[in-house]
């Protein structure tokens, strides 16, 4: 995966995962859902750190 497509992942899994925080304290809030939201993040961000090293 190039560097690009590793950032381009990660921006996604961030407004994803900031989207589900958004709607904590509404009847759409599932914890779950903003759990694996950030877990998608937190790899995203390992594939940018990956992508990075030579």
């Amino acid at each position: 995966m190039s560097e690009q497509d590793a950032a381009h992942k990660l921006a996604e899994a961030r407004r994803h995962a900031t989207e589900e925080l958004f709607k904590q304290g509404t009847p759409e809030y599932d914890q779950r859902a903003h759990q694996r939201a950030v877990e998608a993040e937190r790899k995203a961000a390992e594939a940018v750190e990956a992508a990075e090293q030579p």
